[in-house]
């Protein structure tokens, strides 16, 4: 029975989110290359298939979440942060407020209740953002990874666009849903391109990442995914965004040499199987911290929605611990950050 109301959901979700984002989806034809057609975006390597996908749906096993925890609350983090520092607060999911060179970013924002197509329909939260939205210091500039809902959220975004006007970056095919919310600066990226962020303060490079994108049933692919780097004076920062394992690491690595920072998913990675081209596990992330030579990584990613429900809500952080001793790695270098903590470090 819970298996028929999971897929009934699903499926509703995606109806739904058709329906609403028709009129956002750009019938323009983009560049052939290795992850485009020419219409729609692809993955090099190979993914799961909408087979896959059904039986995925079928065989789930849910394991039960807390239905709300409190979390302890954390100092606000300060108004801006310069000097050769960056400071990095993890607020929820893949929200993470990076402050560096006295300019404030923000990834991935999401604070509503749900994630899904209306306030009504979606996957509940199962705690308070570390970060209220009214209590955000003033954001300059806001990267999207990706348009799936838990990551790109109409309602915080609407919210943020009324409040600051920052320069949006994203992937290819996004630009028109979110000057619809408001946002006048969008700039949308292929994989490789590479924008100043403001006069002096740095650049931002749109990364691959082996993941999908769509709002609903008809607009799979149709828009482009990725992860960020952020290349300051002192340093480089990896937003990896929301990403499996895959070849595109080694494209990073042989473009950036060492990371001083590297912000990695290491949630929703059950069942195995299914979602390995989808989504790293904390063991990928580790492999991925090694592989470009990252000083300092931190977490992102778990413990907001119980959107993939096979996995303890606390699993990432057992599977961190292992992941680090098997690759002989210092657990003070790659940190599971509290809800509205924030770690700073020289870059």
């Amino acid at each position: 029975m819970r298996k028929l109301i999971i897929v009934e959901l699903m499926t509703i979700k995606y109806f739904l989110g058709m329906s609403l984002i028709m009129l956002n989806i750009s019938c323009n034809k983009y560049q052939v290359s290795d992850h485009c057609d020419g219409r729609k975006f692809f993955n090099p390597e190979k993914g799961h298939s909408f087979g896959d996908q059904i039986k995925w749906m079928y065989e789930i096993k849910t394991i039960d979440w807390p239905r709300w925890i409190e979390d302890i609350p954390q100092p606000a983090p300060p108004p801006a942060v310069s000097g050769g520092r960056v400071r990095v607060t993890y607020i929820n999911q893949a929200t993470m407020l990076i402050q560096v060179g006295g300019i404030n970013i923000l990834t991935d924002p999401i604070f509503s209740q749900k994630a899904g197509p209306v306030s009504w329909l979606g996957t509940k939260r199962v705690r308070k953002p570390g970060i209220d939205i009214d209590s955000l210091p003033k954001i300059d500039v806001i990267l999207i990874s990706h348009n799936h809902y838990d990551h790109l959220d109409a309602k915080s975004l609407k919210k943020l666009a009324s409040k600051y006007q920052a320069t949006v970056f994203t992937g290819l095919g996004n630009k028109k849903i979110l000057q619809s919310f408001g946002f006048k600066k969008v700039i949308e990226m292929d994989w490789w391109d590479k924008h100043a962020i403001n006069e002096g303060t740095g650049f931002v490079t749109f990364v691959p990442a082996r993941h999908s994108s769509g709002r609903g049933l008809f607009d799979k692919d149709k828009t482009l995914w990725g992860g960020f780097v952020i290349s300051t004076a002192n340093g480089d920062i990896y937003f990896a965004g929301d990403t499996g394992f895959g070849e595109f690491a080694n494209q990073i690595q042989s473009r950036f040499k060492k990371f001083s920072l590297a912000i990695l998913p290491i949630g929703s990675y059950e069942k195995r199987w299914f979602m390995k081209s989808q989504h790293m596990n904390p063991d990928d992330a580790v492999r991925l911290h090694l592989m470009l030579n990252v000083e300092q990584s931190i977490g992102m990613h778990y413990a907001t929605f119980n959107e993939h429900p096979e996995q303890a809500i606390d699993a990432h952080e057992k599977d961190l611990r292992e992941a680090l001793l098997i690759h002989n790695v210092d657990a003070s270098k790659f940190k599971v950050l509290g809800f509205g903590e924030g770690y700073e470090m020289d870059l």
